[in-house]
Formats: structure tokens, sequence, C-alpha cells
């Protein structure tokens, strides 16, 4: 059996999305959109919708939602490290 696709392996990716914009709103101020939190927080929404969108047209490779849960997964603990750091 193949798994095609895991939605809670996006929560990670989600989690991060949180976490790297609150990080831009509380820690440096909404100051400038070209801050790596709001970089990283916009490439996780692009990732997400790209997720979206391969699995609506079904090129979604089987098995892609562990870059995505991985790369979501990095996000949140590098944005948590860098918060409270």
């Amino acid at each position: 059996m193949v798994v095609q696709s895991a939605s809670l392996a996006l929560l990670p990716l989600i989690a991060g999305m949180l976490v790297l914009t609150a990080r831009f709103y509380v820690r440096e101020g909404a100051i400038s959109i070209f801050s790596m939190s709001f970089m990283l927080a916009t490439l996780a929404v692009v990732m997400l919708v790209g997720y979206m969108v391969l699995l609506v047209i079904g090129l979604l490779p089987p098995y892609a939602w562990v870059g995505f849960g991985g790369v979501g997964a990095l996000m949140t603990l590098g944005g948590l490290w860098s918060f409270y750091r």
C-alpha cells in the first residue's frame, strides 16, 4: 500500500508558519518584509499552496508529505530556537 498523502504531515509546516509569523511581529516588530522570519513564513505559505495544487491535479509524488513535513518541522524548530535565544 502506497501512501499518497498524509495531511497531518502538514501540521509542522503550518506550525512553522505560525511560529515564524509570531516571531516577525513580536520579536522583530514587523519592521521589514525582507526579514528572514517573514521570508520563511512566506515560503511556508507557498509550500502549503504548492502541496494543495499538486494534490488536486494529481502530480504529488508518493511520500512527498515526508519532505513537506520535514521542512515544516525544521522551520518550527528553527523558529522556536531563534525565538528563545
